[in-house]
């Protein structure tokens, strides 16, 4: 028998059989519900410090207001007790909401697009019965074998934890199924309608989605001939289509023959605070995409509007973060080294554990390669350094202290260009320990 055959059955028997919560059928899974939990810890971590979907909104009104419909839900959940979930609210302005083991996230721009708060606690509901049918520990598990057939590999005990490894960083958001996503459907029926909501509304938020997508591609000047394109058309490539959807849904409303709560006072004010806060956010996400397609003087113009528009409204830490660092890339693609160390840094102050502003401006100090440019990445560098080293929340994600590579690596260059010969080596030896050398590193540290 090989080595590949022989890993492969180490990797079926250690993880045996499970019973999924929702179906009651055993099914193979390569993932123990701790595994799982851990695992929706670390991505989390990651998106809300380290990419343009974060920071995360988890506390204040919009966070609360969005706990407690989830709340009504916990009685009929397959998994109560055993995977607590908490809501978050990302400062994006596509209209879309993603769940891993243990969160549900609802993106900025979703909450516009829905009319009532029965529609969004069906959105609420889809997230969460993603969580409890194991659908993400569904995708790793299927990601697993598909590495082990691709790559065909001799296995043994010392080589799965690498496998395994590898095969989770490589998950971010996945992608669910059709399948997974008519479940996901259903149990969002379920859990809104038990709850005392409309279950009516289920159709009309898929509906409402559906036009809202289309108004966001417009802003950003994607042209849809047929269908969703782009990037969104990637977000909705698996879900089955919306008409089905609605049909499914709509006659499930009907068999219930009832109807019940569509909304209630607090869902307004969550929607007129996100509406604010979208205008700002999409404005300069449409300065990103002019970016990304050369048009440079539009863009510009666009960022400059979004961040005056900044100035006149109190934002959550969060949300003026996240524009800062944005529009910090948006001057950093454009060449504008300057201001996008300048904006970015702001970022990094507002919120000091949103690393992807950090490089951002780092970056841009080095790209500029004037004194003071070197300066300003050092500093950034070198402080993206330090409070990952110290953060509790990827220590606790990952269990040991998080080596950022693109941060060590530019607070070992900038600190190396301007001579600082002690900090240079410390970084080169702290570089060498975790990743090696690199060819294009190695002459700063010899």
């Amino acid at each position: 028998m090989s080595r590949y055959l022989l890993g492969l059955m180490f990797l079926i028997f250690a993880a045996g059989c499970a019973v999924n919560p929702v179906t009651g059928r055993p099914e193979l899974c390569l993932l123990t519900e701790s595994m799982e939990k851990k695992l929706g810890e670390k991505f989390f971590v990651k998106v809300d410090k380290e990419s343009f979907q974060g920071p995360i909104l988890t506390e204040g009104f919009p966070a609360s207001y969005l706990q407690s419909i989830l709340d009504k839900f916990m009685p009929f959940y397959e998994r109560r007790g055993r995977v607590p979930v908490v809501v978050g609210i990302s400062p994006v302005g596509v209209p879309n909401a993603w769940s891993i083991p243990g969160y549900v996230v609802i993106n900025l721009g979703m909450i516009p697009c829905i009319s009532n708060e029965a529609q969004l606690a069906f959105i609420m509901g889809h997230e969460l019965g993603h969580i409890a049918a194991r659908h993400t520990a569904q995708r790793y598990t299927k990601a697993v074998l598909l590495s082990l057939g691709v790559k065909g590999i001799g296995l043994y005990a010392g080589d799965v934890g690498e496998l395994v490894a590898n095969v989770a960083a490589s998950l971010y958001i996945a992608k669910y199924s059709r399948d997974q996503e008519r479940m996901a459907d259903s149990l969002g029926f379920k859990y809104m309608s038990m709850a005392g909501y409309d279950p009516y509304q289920t159709a009309q938020a898929m509906r409402c989605i559906k036009a809202c997508g289309e108004r966001y591609m417009k802003l950003l000047g994607i042209k849809k001939p047929t269908g969703f394109a782009g990037f969104l058309e990637r977000i909705f490539a698996d879900h089955p289509g919306t008409e089905e959807r609605v049909k499914i849904l709509t006659e499930r409303a009907k068999f219930l023959g009832r109807r019940g709560i569509k909304n209630t006072p607090r869902f307004p004010k969550l929607k007129k605070w996100a509406s604010q806060r979208f205008d700002v956010v999409s404005e300069v996400e449409v300065a990103g995409r002019m970016i990304n397609r050369g048009l440079k003087a539009k863009a510009f113009d666009k960022v400059n509007s979004a961040l005056k528009r900044v100035e006149g409204i109190n934002l959550e830490p969060e949300i003026a973060a996240r524009i800062y660092a944005y529009a910090g890339y948006v001057y950093l693609v454009g060449k504008k080294y300057r201001l996008a160390q300048e904006e970015a840094s702001k970022a990094f102050k507002l919120k000091r554990d949103y690393y992807i502003s950090y490089k951002v401006a780092g970056i841009a100090g080095l790209r500029d390669g004037s004194e003071e440019g070197l300066k300003s990445a050092e500093e950034a560098f070198s402080a993206c350094v330090e409070e990952m080293a110290n953060d509790q929340d990827f220590i606790s994600a990952f269990g040991r202290v998080v080596w950022d590579p693109v941060c060590l690596k530019g607070a070992l260059i900038s600190s190396c260009k301007l001579g600082e010969v002690d900090r240079c080596k410390a970084y080169c030896r702290t570089f060498k320990k975790n990743f090696g050398l690199s060819p294009d590193i190695v002459r700063y540290c010899f």
